[in-house]
């Protein structure tokens, strides 16, 4: 069978595998990021899976999905560059693995598109209990993110490193917006959304394509034209490096740095710089880990992440405020010393080896196969996960030192506490 079919109004990807008793489904919509709507796109995934016209409330919705032998249904979002996606998700038991065949599988796609096409609406708008609920539930979670503060450190580097460009805005949305969010703005947003933006549908599992019948049945969505950008390359011409410095009642700060690399998700050598970031802070082998944490015992944790879809690299760790200016010094030192080419065999084969296990791993877990799946199609990137780690494993040490050239700091955020010498 094929692994992708055009249906009405959204692609389906089909991905069978063995592997697993359930099933699983994933519907992505994508859309722009933008100050006006990130707020309205996450109040939205909130109320969009609490009830429909059938179960109108979360209790009796809960009670199908037990119903169902403890069918799952979620939402999350999340950024993709210049993107932003609401994703819902359910997974739920193969009949095949059942007593009697039950069909969850019809169940299921013909409760998605109830979330959409037959939602809990009145005189066009949301359910007023709901929303005003929702909104509470919203908060609470971004008062979560802000106590986590790994999670609030480096919202704020996005925050001074992306000021006045789509990198400064939070998906999760500007908490003193929500309240102003009506439930009838909120309604029209909704359908907009069903309207405009672009939708994949992933399915994972012991699958055939009988289920191409049933989404053409019971899904179906508005004919769209619409493509959204996503991946891009981060720019901004500061003439020298932003540093802020923020004191709180902690007791461990977080250092976050935000580098400019010249390189994303469809540039030439981003197969070489995934390679670089492994060797440099990517994992419990990389240069960060052994140089900084276990060799100078600077940090309780210290990694970097190569972010392909808005072209930067952050280096994160966490550590005692006295050691911020010589953990600085020591992380730019291990950067200039690969710049310099310094380099080993060894440290290029182990990042590859970790990279295809990494790669390998993914196919262990439903959710992990349809994010990388998804992350290919957004960017129109055809290629298997033994295509891509047979690129990987063509990086030569000349690729390395190329892309490393670019890298150039932008940004600092240093979280620490109140007795902070600095601030003496």
């Amino acid at each position: 069978m094929k692994s992708s079919y055009q249906m009405q109004g959204y692609t389906l990807h089909l991905i069978p595998t063995k592997k697993f008793k359930t099933i699983t489904i994933s519907l992505r919509f994508q859309n722009l990021l933008t100050k006006d709507n990130t707020t309205l796109r996450t109040l939205l995934t909130f109320v969009l899976i609490a009830a429909t016209n059938k179960f109108t409330t979360t209790k009796d919705l809960a009670s199908y999905l037990d119903d169902n032998y403890g069918a799952r249904l979620s939402t999350n979002i999340n950024t993709k560059g210049k993107s932003q996606v609401i994703n819902i998700n359910t997974s739920f038991v193969n009949d095949v693995y059942l007593p009697n065949k039950e069909n969850l599988a019809k169940n299921m796609i013909k409760l998605l598109s109830d979330l959409f096409f037959d939602p809990y609406v009145k005189d066009n708008a949301f359910n007023e209990e709901i929303v005003q609920l929702k909104k509470t539930e919203l908060k609470a979670r971004l008062q979560m993110d802000k106590d986590d503060k790994f999670t609030y450190s480096l919202d704020k580097l996005f925050d001074y490193m992306g000021k006045d460009s789509v990198l400064g805005i939070p998906n999760t949305g500007y908490e003193d917006k929500i309240d102003e969010i009506t439930s009838e703005q909120l309604y029209q947003y909704f359908i907009d959304c069903i309207n405009n933006d672009k939708k994949e549908v992933y399915v994972v599992g012991d699958i055939d394509e009988n289920i191409v019948d049933l989404f053409n049945q019971y899904l179906r969505f508005p004919y769209i034209t619409h493509t959204y950008e996503s991946s891009y390359i981060y720019e901004n011409h500061k003439a020298e490096v932003l540093e802020i410095i923020e004191t709180q009642d902690i007791t461990q700060s977080k250092l976050n740095m935000g580098y400019r690399i010249d390189i994303d998700f469809n540039s030439k050598y981003h197969y070489a710089f995934t390679v670089f970031n492994a060797i440099f802070g990517g994992f419990s082998q990389s240069r960060l880990f052994k140089v900084v944490r276990e060799e100078n015992s600077l940090c309780y944790y210290v990694s970097s992440s190569y972010d392909a879809f808005n072209g930067i690299m952050i280096v994160n760790a966490g550590i005692e405020a006295d050691d911020y200016e010589k953990t600085k010094i020591l992380i730019q030192q291990q950067l200039d010393d690969l710049k310099s080419g310094h380099i080993e065999d060894e440290e290029i084969n182990l990042a590859k080896i970790m990279l295809k296990n990494y790669l390998i791993k993914t196919t262990d877990e439903a959710g992990s196969m349809i994010s990388l799946a998804y992350n290919r199609d957004i960017v129109d990137k055809k290629e298997s996960n033994e295509e891509y780690i047979d690129k990987l494993m063509q990086v030569s040490k000349e690729d390395l030192i190329k892309v490393s050239q670019n890298i150039q700091l932008d940004t600092i955020f240093f979280l620490t506490g109140k007795d902070y010498y600095g601030n003496n």
